[in-house]
């Protein structure tokens, strides 16, 4: 019980920093520049450039990047989705080592509610059971034959 305690608080949005940091260290294990869930209804993820206690951080939201590439010695330069380019002072390796850990705690974070949602069933909050589907039919004919009039209700 005490999982289902911990992922709930991930996405509270009465938690704090430090309590979303808990919550990466006990998914994933990082505990120096940890990638945070903002959201995870809407898959909203942020990591740090840098520790978060300095003041030279920037939190970077990797959903909105559309590529990423090194322009000097630890400087990378960041395209995203607005076409807006920002240059950060980080190494590439440390930019995809970030990169790498949110998509890691993503993946855990969706591992870990998959798995209470198989546990219990009436949470299904993220998941909708794959075996519910908005029709009953299993297929549908597509084909018209040059005959048939598909205006007709009588076939």
């Amino acid at each position: 019980m005490a999982l289902v305690a911990c992922l709930f608080s991930l996405f509270s949005t009465s938690i704090s920093l430090v309590g979303r940091k808990e919550g990466t260290k006990h998914l994933i294990g990082v505990t120096h520049k940890p990638p945070i869930i903002v959201d995870p209804v809407t898959s909203t993820y942020v990591f740090p450039t840098a520790a978060p206690s300095t003041t030279d951080c920037i939190w970077i939201f990797p959903q909105h990047i559309k590529d990423y590439q090194t322009i000097a010695y630890n400087h990378t330069l960041i395209r995203f989705s607005n076409q807006q380019t920002f240059e950060i002072d980080m190494s590439l390796a440390s930019f995809n080592n970030q990169i790498a850990r949110t998509s890691m705690l993503h993946m855990k974070f969706s591992q870990k509610m998959r798995m209470m949602e198989s546990n219990f069933p009436s949470m299904n909050m993220f998941f909708p059971p794959a075996t519910i589907a908005a029709e009953t039919r299993r297929y549908y004919n597509t084909m018209i034959l040059e005959n048939d009039d598909p205006t007709d209700s009588d076939q």
